[in-house]
């Protein structure tokens, strides 16, 4: 049985994301593998805490809740949306973890459809995390903010990362990010995805498998996606085709919004949602307005298929 640390961050505003994430992840694991699911948030009741173990209740996989004080990130760049200092939660994995030698950690808008023990194993000698590339490390971008201190070839995706705690406690990674902020805060766009590629020395890359696009998942034509503009930097079209017919995880980023405030689900969110306990099933004022009011929630978009697994 091999045994892997997953971290999840959020607050109760995106609990019916998470609880998808996190049940999705279970049912695509492998029978060798056994999730020790931990939840970083800023607070939660017992309503809430009870509705997420329930997800784990009866099964191999584990879950633990670390509360992390909003108060610490009080000076970090944020906004009111969907950036809040949340993002900057899984900075103290190496803290937090600190039985943990490496971990997994995820957004929590994505659909698990494979197990994660081969993207676990990752060899991280000399790297402090594992990522998927974004786009290519070269003025001017297309999508991300290039940084001249930056000089690495790529940029990053930081929605999943393979985390070598033990070197980011041996090469003091916390105060080192703290110190990155203070010194980019004014320039940080993309807060989390700019600050860690900036203050990490080395990154391992992994395939596009692990951060697949909503986009380019339900686009025919992978060339015809918004997404591909930028990631052509560093894909082929067959690279993406690849990992579009077996992804690990679908990422819902970009156009289409968060299915969870969409009139029209993919098929295999929607199934999956209505198996969450009901707790974790109602949506926030933000969620209503954007589903019947707000662009992201017009009739448009529908899921190609149900997700295969395999």
């Amino acid at each position: 049985m091999v045994d892997i640390p997953v971290i999840f961050c959020f607050d109760d505003r995106i609990l019916t994301g998470a609880g998808v994430s996190i049940l999705s992840l279970i049912d695509a694991a492998a029978p060798g593998t056994r999730y020790q699911i931990h939840v970083f948030h800023p607070g939660f009741g017992a309503a809430i805490t009870d509705g997420l173990s329930a997800l784990t209740s009866g099964t191999r996989h584990t879950m633990a809740f670390h509360r992390i004080e909003p108060a610490r990130f009080a000076d970090v760049p944020k906004n009111r949306g969907s950036w809040t200092e949340i993002v900057y939660f899984r900075l103290l994995a190496a803290e937090i973890l600190a039985d943990c030698d490496r971990a997994i950690y995820s957004d929590v808008d994505v659909f698990f459809c494979r197990d994660l023990a081969e993207a676990f194993t990752v060899d991280l000698d000399g790297h402090e995390w594992a990522g998927v590339a974004a786009e290519a490390n070269r003025a001017p971008t297309r999508m991300h903010r290039h940084f001249p201190e930056n000089g690495k070839d790529l940029i990053y995706f930081s929605g999943f990362m393979v985390m070598n705690l033990a070197l980011m406690r041996a090469q003091g990674a916390i105060p080192r990010y703290f110190r990155t902020i203070e010194t980019f805060k004014d320039r940080l766009k993309f807060f989390d995805l700019d600050l860690l590629n900036i203050a990490t020395p080395r990154i391992q890359r992994l395939p596009f498998d692990y951060v697949v696009l909503e986009d380019i998942y339900e686009t025919e034509d992978v060339t015809q996606s918004r997404d591909y503009d930028y990631l052509q930097s560093v894909y082929s079209v067959a690279e993406l085709e690849a990992a579009r017919a077996h992804p690990v995880i679908v990422h819902f980023a970009g156009r289409r919004g968060k299915p969870w405030q969409r009139q029209m689900q993919p098929k295999y969110f929607a199934e999956t949602a209505a198996r969450l306990p009901a707790r974790l099933r109602r949506g926030t004022f933000r969620d209503f307005r954007k589903k019947w009011l707000g662009k992201k929630g017009r009739r448009v978009f529908a899921s190609r298929s149900p997700m295969v697994r395999g």
